[in-house]
């Protein structure tokens, strides 16, 4: 139908394009020309574009030959009306007011592609996802298919492929029986045939272990689970065999390696056992509840306070602190009551850890080692008494009695001289000389003798008191500061109060020299709270200690000054029969420090 549009904007653009698309099959205009005052109108422009006649004279227009069908566009009436008194005979008009009908078919139109592209978008997106699903389906190792409710495959997996030896083409339609006949599963269908009847029955999902015949044993959960639609009701069955044999056999390394670890503990002679960071027992090896009088089950998720005797428990707690906190094994000798009577366990005590090399808890091994460090305590005080007291015994005879005439004789003869006599400082001499050697027996003797303390509940503030008080008049302390520091509400230790003051009194007299008379002492009283220790230190701003030599200052005849070396290594035996420790170290702004590290007395906690 030859049409001509009057007024050329976005109308007349919609419009050519109807008529050059197929969406007007029923109305089928051919545009001849287009008309409008505004030959840079929207649809002026697109007409010329496309071939179609354009003018600003209308009745030019309106003058074509086969002139069919006019439609005007302009909305203005007056132009109207000089179409209604020009229009030929026989040519149909469609004025602005009925123009909407192109407005209709060209939301249609937009409608229509909308919807077009929305369905095309969506049948992409639907095939992308289906792909997607399809792609990770045939990527998970475990076999899966889909069964319809006559339990015949409408989809299998690569890996089930793969596994049957057939294509997925091959699979559809096939029951699995069929499909697995040849594989390892093939006898084991017929079990999971009834799995499928019960899904389809209850609607609910069903699995089970199978296990293969040797010597090629393999383990496998198949299941079976539901598909419902909307309804609610199953119309597919989703079916997986999950690979096992892996696990399976870990599980039973586990279990074996399980039971030789308790082989392990349950027949070791030593104590083990195992708590976590809350100082809970995990594990206690028989061996260790006998000797305590409990059963191992007694232990399970206790702590020490709750089984053990407080002593004990304080112990066993502080030592386990200690590994907790440094993350590093410690070893101890520690003592405990049992069945009254003192044992000696030499106890190893490390970090326990996971996977992570985080630390989640403390095993202990102890061994009694009481009659072995009897033994040894024997062997070597008889060594040691013998050497020694050989020698004691030698120089006591031989040296002792010349010892006693020499030092009265001096002593006369110091009497009868003058304090002006030239010769009184020699005879001051020999008598000092002669106590020096007097004091080097006594050492002897005193090392060679191990009398065990005579224990009483003490003060440790005290006890350094009644030593300084001991020393600090002596001459070689007459210009040395002696500084004081000591804790008030420090608990009472038990010991013999005789024998360490003697320990005080040898590093006293150690400091005394090491400052060469003159410098700075430092007596110090501590509380260790967390290990339950009162530590007594004597700190000196002498020269210091090399470290090269302070693993030797405790042994016996060690010395760096020209004396017996006696002084340290007796200290040390007092200190170890009192169930304490002696530990040195230097100073960063020099001199020594030395601390006496003993357990409090019970009494003394809160």
């Amino acid at each position: 139908m030859k049409t001509v549009i009057i007024g050329g904007g976005k109308g007349a653009l919609a419009i050519i394009e109807l008529a050059m698309g197929a969406f007007l099959t029923e109305l089928a205009l051919e545009v001849e020309c287009l008309v409008d005052r505004d030959p840079n109108a929207s649809g002026m422009a697109f007409a010329r574009e496309h071939g179609i006649r354009t003018s600003d004279d209308m009745d030019e227009a309106m003058a074509l030959p086969g002139l069919e069908l006019i439609i005007e566009l302009t909305g203005d009436d007056s132009v109207l009306d000089r179409i209604y008194k020009t229009i030929p005979a026989g040519v149909k008009l469609i004025d602005h007011t009925f123009a909407h009908i192109f407005w209709d078919l060209v939301n249609a139109r937009e409608d229509q592609k909308r919807r077009v592209r929305q369905l095309t978008e969506l049948e992409e997106r639907i095939e992308k996802e289906r792909h997607f699903l399809q792609s990770l389906v045939d990527n998970i190792p475990d076999l899966i298919v889909v069964l319809d409710r006559n339990k015949r495959a409408i989809e299998v997996n690569d890996s089930f492929s793969k596994f049957a030896g057939i294509s997925r083409e091959e699979a559809i339609g096939r029951t699995c029986e069929g499909m697995l006949s040849t594989t390892e599963l093939g006898q084991q269908c017929k079990q999971s045939s009834d799995m499928l009847d019960q899904v389809l029955k209850t609607g609910m999902p069903h699995s089970l272990i199978l296990r293969t015949a040797e010597p090629h044993e393999t383990h496998w959960e198949i299941t079976r689970t539901p598909i419902k639609n909307r309804e609610g009701k199953t119309e597919a069955i989703l079916g997986t065999w999950h690979r096992i044999t892996e696990r399976v056999l870990l599980k039973r390394e586990v279990e074996a390696a399980e039971q030789r670890f308790k082989s392990f503990i349950n027949s070791a002679k030593d104590w083990i056992s195992i708590k976590d960071l809350d100082g809970r027992y995990v594990i206690v090896n028989p061996s260790c509840a006998a000797d305590l009088n409990r059963h191992p089950d007694d232990f399970t998720g206790r702590r020490a306070e709750e089984l053990l005797s407080p002593a004990m428990a304080r112990l066993v707690t502080r030592n386990d602190r200690k590994v907790i906190d440094s993350d590093k094994p410690y070893t101890y000798d520690e003592v405990y009551d049992l069945d009254g009577r003192e044992h000696i366990f030499q106890t190893v005590r490390f970090p326990l850890k996971d996977y992570k090399n985080s630390t989640i808890g403390v095993c202990t091994i102890a061994r009694d080692i009481t009659s072995e460090k009897q033994l040894r305590g024997q062997l070597v005080q008889a060594a040691k008494l013998a050497a020694v007291g050989k020698l004691a015994a030698g120089v006591a005879h031989e040296i002792n009695n010349p010892l006693t005439g020499i030092l009265a004789y001096a002593e006369d003869l110091a009497d009868e001289l003058d304090s002006d006599d030239p010769k009184i400082d020699d005879v001051k001499v020999i008598i000092r000389e002669t106590m020096r050697c007097r004091n080097i027996v006594r050492n002897l003797l005193d090392f060679a003798r191990q009398e065990d303390p005579e224990l009483q509940t003490i003060g440790p503030n005290e006890m350094v008191g009644q030593a300084l008080s001991l020393v600090e008049r002596l001459p070689q302390f007459r210009n040395i500061n002696i500084e004081r520091s000591f804790l008030d509400s420090i608990p009472t230790i038990n010991g013999d109060s005789r024998q360490l003051q003697q320990v005080i009194l040898n590093l006293m007299l150690n400091a005394a020299d090491a400052v060469e008379g003159k410098g700075i002492i430092e007596l110090v009283t501590e509380y260790d709270r967390r290990h339950d220790q009162c530590v007594i230190s004597v700190k000196d701003n002498g020269p210091g200690i090399p470290e090269n030599l302070i693993d030797k200052i405790f042994e016996p005849f060690f010395s760096t000054k020209g004396t017996n070396g006696l002084g340290l290594a007796v200290s040390w035996g007092i200190v170890e029969r009192h169930h304490g420790t002696i530990e040195v170290d230097t100073v960063e702004v020099g001199g020594a420090i030395f601390r006496i590290v003993l357990p409090a007395h019970p009494a003394a906690e809160d």
